[in-house]
């Protein structure tokens, strides 16, 4: 099932095997159906979407078969004005056939140009909290400008949390797909930090807050810690891929933000042809294996880096899937 978005609608589209005759739909502003709510549509065998006519951020669908099972589905990605690739990890299947709840976990890109109206849709989602996982250069140089409500984190992943990032800048492509593989390396050893992130999602699941994780881009540190939170809640590997790969969509965004923040990969005032960072600004499937690859090659698994690397117990595994699964 997918949700797609006009200026004045939402669409859920489905193929025949996902929804059965009969199935009621209700829509929602919020991932919590109230009781006396109506349904808006009952699903015929001819019938493959349904569109809603509403300019609200967010809505969400739910859908009651005619046996009682009960499915929602939302949007991916949130259509926001300043931000780009601002995406809820909600709805993905796990292997045990639970799904991600929707409105409890976000990713994104920074959120250093935040306008009113997207500052107040995060509080409109209830977010409790904002983890910057970008290096302190990148957090001073373009800091996140203060969301009523909304409590800011910074906790870096891949440097430490007083450590300058430097890069070499070339116009050589060449140059950036090593030192991508080398900086998934570094972000699996960035183990102080993903301990400290998930003490935070501890505490935060025990309550059932929501939070917006991000680095520069919304890909590298975020693409590995949304991969290890859906490796937590058992969601299957080529899943985890698939979300990661949706930062596709926005390579030019990437570049565009790579021009804004170019001195701090640089010792100098060189020019250079923003084309030459493409291979920094693609979600490519073998940076994030690289990552994999890692946690396997130290721990056996990534559950078991979660378990041995993290410190993640059985017991807490169990209260963050209660909490963030359904």
């Amino acid at each position: 099932m997918e949700v797609t978005r006009t200026d004045k609608a939402v669409t859920l589209r489905w193929e025949n095997e996902e929804v059965s005759e009969g199935t009621l739909v209700f829509v929602s502003s919020s991932p919590s159906l109230e009781a006396n709510s109506e349904p808006v549509f009952k699903v015929s065998n001819a019938a493959k979407h349904y569109t809603f006519e509403t300019k609200d951020i967010p809505v969400y669908f739910f859908l009651q078969a005619p046996n009682g099972d009960k499915r929602v589905v939302s949007e991916r990605i949130l259509p926001l004005e300043s931000v780009f690739n601002f995406r809820d990890m909600g709805g993905y299947e796990t292997k045990h056939g639970h799904h991600v709840k929707w409105g409890k976990l976000y990713r994104s890109s920074n959120l250093v140009n935040i306008n009113q109206a997207d500052a107040r849709l995060l509080q409109k989602l209830h977010i409790k909290w904002i983890c910057d996982l970008r290096s302190s250069s990148e957090v001073q140089a373009q800091p996140t400008p203060e969301i009523q409500g909304v409590l800011n984190k910074h906790i870096p992943i891949g440097t430490a949390k007083n450590e300058k990032t430097t890069l070499p800048v070339s116009n050589d492509k060449a140059i950036y797909e090593p030192l991508m593989g080398e900086s998934y390396r570094v972000f699996v050893q960035s183990v102080d930090g993903l301990k400290e992130i998930f003490s935070e999602i501890l505490t935060d699941a025990k309550a059932g807050l929501p939070f917006v994780f991000h680095c520069t881009a919304g890909k590298d540190r975020t693409g590995v810690l949304a991969a290890l939170l859906l490796t937590l809640l058992d969601v299957p590997e080529k899943t985890i891929f698939d979300d990661y790969a949706i930062t596709n969509r926005y390579q030019d965004n990437i570049l565009q933000e790579m021009g804004g923040i170019v001195s701090l990969f640089s010792n100098g005032n060189e020019k250079i042809d923003l084309e030459a960072f493409r291979p920094m600004a693609e979600a490519r499937p073998e940076y994030l294996k690289i990552a994999f690859d890692e946690m396997k090659k130290q721990f056996g698994s990534v559950d078991g880096y979660l378990e041995k690397g993290i410190g993640i117990t059985a017991e807490e595994k169990a209260i963050i899937q209660q909490q963030l699964l359904e």
